[in-house]
């Protein structure tokens, strides 16, 4: 039997969600999936109608939290038996690509952890199948949803410091600090600091600055095969850099720290988990001038369900309103994918001594 047996429900006979709810399956039950699963009934119009997972303890721990949607051990039985419009793929990094790409076939939104697949190549192959079927495909990255990190890129957007002449940016945690440390973070997925914890930093940036044409960087490998420290620079094409420093080995970090320096024209910005601290000469982009501090406690607080933080479920949030025909999100496959190229340039840079490497368009 591929149902799990703890679940009651004829999953032979489940339609889509209910009054025309969205139906939501989630693939893959460890910590983000069943996040997902839990947060999926909080979503406006939303309903939660399958999960899966190899595991049979994982699907019994689900159903022990209450949660009552058939569980099936494999995603294409899953498929078979219900209508999902929409899946969540939180499945480890090397069984993630088939099931994305499986889901897509069968015609569904797709929602997937981040990295979409190990490469770039891989990933354009995805997101060219989603074009293809229309499907909308997300990759996580909270960072993009933090109600303080979004203020900033509007306001940037609006012009509040006009023209960047100096733009800096450091994500800094405390993970990694021997040998041990780092040899259970390279099990977790290809690359070190920056494809696994500042990519959604470099993602951020992207979105605030556009692709660069060129990127240079040097890393520090400290505890193991994979860097534990970086430090770039990136050349966009009308000549601005925006520089960035990463480091998993960073003391006093429990949780990653994010902060943002920019100098304009018109002022600076500078923003952090904590608050957006903007200095500007006069009146721009809807500030006035002078000082102004937004803390991030007090941001607008839109979530229904708080997972650490607004972000996670502000980005499944806005998955969900993309499959039922709203605009699409900031963290589309797509713009996974122009990450990835800027992270397999950033690679390539520090395969040659720091010397500058072209981003593939």
């Amino acid at each position: 039997m591929t149902i799990d047996p703890s679940s009651s429900s004829d999953a032979s006979h489940s339609p889509a969600g209910r009054n025309g709810a969205l139906a939501v399956a989630v693939v893959g039950l460890g910590a983000r999936g069943a996040a997902h699963a839990a947060m999926a009934g909080t979503l406006p119009g939303c309903e939660l109608v399958a999960v899966a997972d190899v595991r049979g303890t994982a699907r019994r721990e689900l159903r022990g939290l209450g949660h009552k949607a058939p569980a099936f051990s494999r995603l294409d039985t899953l498929l078979h038996k219900i209508t999902p419009d929409a899946v969540f793929v939180s499945v480890p990094l090397a069984s993630r690509p088939a099931l994305v790409r499986a889901a897509l076939e069968a015609g569904c939104a797709v929602f997937s952890e981040r990295p979409l697949a190990p490469t770039a190549e891989a990933t354009a192959e995805l997101v060219a199948l989603a074009a293809s079927t229309n499907a909308p495909l997300a990759v996580s990255c909270p960072l993009l949803f933090e109600p303080v990190f979004d203020a900033a890129r509007r306001a940037l957007r609006l012009g509040a410091i006009g023209r960047i002449a100096d733009a800096r940016a450091s994500m800094n945690a405390s993970r990694v600090f021997g040998a041990r440390d780092a040899a259970r973070m390279a099990r977790l997925g290809r690359g070190g600091v920056l494809a696994q914890m500042s990519a959604e930093l470099l993602s951020l940036l992207l979105v605030m600055f556009g692709v660069p044409s060129t990127v240079s960087a040097t890393a520090s490998r400290l505890y193991g095969d994979v860097e534990d420290e970086m430090h770039a620079m990136m050349a966009l094409a009308d000549g601005t850099e925006v520089g960035f420093d990463s480091s998993w080995s960073a003391p006093g970090h429990p949780r990653p720290a994010t902060v943002i320096e920019l100098a304009g024209e018109g002022g600076r910005l500078l923003v952090s988990d904590d608050a957006l601290e903007l200095d500007l000469t006069a009146v721009r982009g809807g500030y006035p001038a002078g000082h102004t501090r937004r803390r991030a406690t007090e941001m607008d607080e839109p979530a229904r369900f708080d997972l650490g933080g607004e972000a996670r479920w502000l980005e499944d949030a806005a998955f969900a309103r993309w499959a039922q025909g709203s605009e699409a999100p900031l963290n589309t496959g797509a713009q996974a994918l122009l990450t990835q190229r800027v992270i397999e340039a950033l690679y390539a840079s520090v395969e040659n001594q720091g010397a500058p490497a072209e981003v593939r368009a």
